[in-house]
């Protein structure tokens, strides 16, 4: 009985904040919408989808589809603009006002290097924060029975988890909607701007004073500087003209890792990150090091269903010296 009204006190349900005009934003959302004011940056949070669609697909339906899912996450159908004292908000429209549309061509005849052009032209065309609509989708038919479907959200309503979401959610209501058969998705308790608000509702108090006096001292003293050799210096204003490496690991190689990693009692996650550390040790000489990695930021049952901009860039300072081994390093960085 004390355990279960213990687990009462330490639990609580995000509670649903009043209609307004407009609403604050998440932490996340002021963060990067200060970044978005930059054009490359604005693009650079383009979070694109694509898929081949085999067989027959009912246009009317797939919009039918993302008209549902516009009204059950009203995050598909906000903008962001600024009040008479030139604060930031979230501001949610009606369907009708979001602007949003299928864009449907017939691309058969076309050679494949063309359709790869269209779709290419979609992924990275800016989205307005203030005017909306900031997700759009596209439905391109390049055979008799086959089709490239696109779509594409701007990262200030969504994160790799949502993308997930709408994808099922969208399938789900088009496979309801082509066999006749009602919505069977639950209703949703809360929406994203109820988040915001509980959000910086817990960034208050003796909650905020903990989390502040953690960083404070895990980020003390001189921060490093990551120092690499390289061919090309580092430009004075940042870009965003990076690339992406993909390099598979053997099987022995990631079972032999999992397998290590679990040994001293960490995930695969640690394992890999003492690996980078490592890495980074080698090249540059240095033994204190900050990784950025993004983290689900998703630690509320509330949110599992959530379309939103929950995902959170975190700091991992490691603090080593050249002589530790390598187990010594995983539990430091599992520490």
């Amino acid at each position: 009985m004390l355990i279960e009204q213990a687990q009462k006190d330490s639990f609580s349900f995000i509670s649903a904040v009043p209609g307004s005009g407009s609403y604050a934003l998440s932490s996340s959302q002021r963060r990067l919408w200060i970044l978005s004011q930059f054009p490359e940056a604005n693009v650079a949070y383009n979070m694109p989808g694509v898929y081949v669609f085999s067989g027959s697909v009912n246009a009317d339906g797939l919009f039918h589809s993302f008209s549902q899912l516009q009204e059950r996450h009203e995050i598909l159908r906000t903008v962001f603009r600024e009040d008479g004292e030139g604060v930031v908000r979230q501001v949610v429209l009606t369907s009708s006002e979001s602007g949003f549309f299928l864009e449907q061509r017939d691309l058969q005849g076309k050679d494949a290097s063309f359709v790869d052009s269209v779709v290419e032209s979609d992924f990275v065309r800016p989205f307005d924060l203030s005017s909306g609509p900031l997700f759009r989708a596209g439905l391109y038919r390049v055979s008799q029975d086959r089709w490239v479907f696109t779509y594409v959200m701007h990262h200030i309503i969504s994160d790799g988890w949502s993308m997930g979401i709408l994808i099922r959610e969208l399938l789900s209501l088009y496979n309801s909607y082509v066999l006749g058969e009602e919505n069977a998705l639950p209703p949703l308790r809360i929406q994203y701007r109820d988040y915001a608000a509980w959000q910086q509702a817990e960034l208050s108090g003796s909650r905020y004073e903990e989390h502040r006096s953690y960083w404070l001292d895990h980020l003390s003293g001189e921060l490093p500087v990551l120092e690499l050799l390289g061919g090309r210096a580092r430009p004075s204003v940042k870009t965003y003209n990076g690339g992406v490496v993909h390099r598979m690991l053997g099987s022995d190689l990631s079972s032999g890792l999992r397998s290590l990693s679990q040994e001293r009692g960490a995930t695969l996650f640690m394992g890999l990150l003492a690996c980078v550390n490592v890495l980074l040790y080698r090249y540059s000489g240095q033994s204190d090091l900050i990784i950025g990695t993004p983290m689900a930021g998703r630690e509320h049952s509330d949110l599992e269903d959530q379309i939103g901009f929950y995902v959170n860039t975190v700091a991992l300072r490691s603090r080593f010296s050249g002589s530790d081994s390598f187990l010594e390093l995983v539990d430091h960085v599992r520490g």
